[in-house]
């Protein structure tokens, strides 16, 4: 690892930690107000219904951002303890690799929902 970048780490890792605990609120609320909203028989109709709002699914987009990238800064700790070598390597690219996918899959299904009905 180069000279200073465990600090980076430490600070990026606290600011998206921050950008959670002050967001989770929020999204929760959020997210069972738009529940509740559905019938009964679909109450994840209310949840869509409320994604399909492009204000509310910018804000879910930008919770969703911080948790992907917060188990990603996580997991990145645990290899960097318990690995080295190529396997380091390896697990630290697959980790950036999975993180990324579950993001544009989340992305892609907001943006759908928000701007494409």
């Amino acid at each position: 690892m180069a000279h200073g970048t465990g600090t980076a780490h430490h600070k990026l890792h606290g600011f998206v930690g921050w950008g959670l605990i002050i967001g989770l609120p929020f999204a929760i609320c959020s997210a069972i107000c738009a529940i509740r909203t559905g019938t009964a028989d679909a109450p994840a109709a209310g949840f869509i219904t409320w994604l399909s709002n492009p204000l509310y699914a910018a804000g879910f987009l930008a919770f969703f951002t911080a948790a992907i990238w917060y188990a990603k800064l996580e997991f990145d700790e645990v290899v960097m303890d318990y690995f080295d070598g190529d396997l380091r390597s390896f697990s630290l690219l697959a980790n950036r690799a999975v993180s990324l996918i579950a993001w544009v899959l989340m992305a892609a299904t907001i943006a759908k929902l928000a701007f494409l009905g």
